[in-house]
């Protein structure tokens, strides 16, 4: 193998995750779900499968921060799988039935004092305790859309319509705060910068223009 990522992924003494699933986020088509041990995990493989993404989602679904950023402020289609999206769009395009992406992040979870977080609000509907970190499109905004579909505008996923939905498997929404279970994320492999002029222009776009101007400008460019 050509890289080896070595993670703590359960640094809690008395809570352990005990099940991961990840669908449509990055590399992942469709649903991928693994099992991890207690204590240490060791997560091998090539370049490119997955293994710091599988990390990344799970710091993601525990704090809701991405590169050090709440994600709810810094949505970008380039979260989705690059498959789904392209499966969604040509869709559009034939003008057959065209689901929009999500993306989902499930966590469960053993150990102490979880009892808040118990329910059968996951995508298999059996009783267990966890969470539930989900990226999917707003129904408010559904008039805005058609309008957008009918005019042909959509070359990609209209992520200004998107919400955030973090949930516990009680069907109750939860902050960081309300997860017992708390993530750091280390990663020397990689430097993160953003051009000055581009937190320029996003910002004036942010403060000037009205949400229509912004969907219009997205989806053109």
């Amino acid at each position: 193998f050509s890289a080896i990522l070595i993670s703590l992924i359960n640094i809690c003494l008395f809570m352990n995750i005990t099940k991961v699933t990840i669908e449509n986020y990055k590399c992942f088509d469709g649903r991928f779900s693994f099992e991890p041990n207690k204590g240490l995990n060791l997560l091998v493989g090539d370049n490119e499968a997955g293994k710091s993404t599988i990390l990344e989602a799970i710091h993601l679904a525990l704090t809701g921060l991405l590169n050090g950023r709440y994600l709810k402020n810094e949505l970008t289609q380039y979260l989705f799988n690059n498959k789904s999206v392209t499966t969604y769009v040509q869709n559009l395009k034939e003008g057959k039935p065209a689901t929009l992406p999500y993306i989902l992040i499930e966590l469960c979870f053993e150990g102490d004092d979880i009892s808040l977080l118990e329910g059968d609000g996951n995508i298999e509907k059996k009783k267990d305790c966890g969470i539930t970190f989900k990226i999917e499109f707003d129904d408010k905004y559904q008039g805005e859309y058609e309008e957008l579909v009918k005019a042909g505008n959509i070359k990609t996923v209209p992520i200004e319509y998107y919400d955030i939905v973090w949930t516990s498997f009680a069907r109750q929404g939860i902050t960081a705060k309300s997860i017992p279970l708390k993530s750091a994320l280390i990663d020397s492999t990689s430097s993160r910068y953003q051009n000055g002029s581009d937190i320029y222009i996003s910002r004036i776009i942010r403060e000037n223009l009205e949400h229509k101007e912004i969907v219009d400008i997205t989806q053109a460019y």
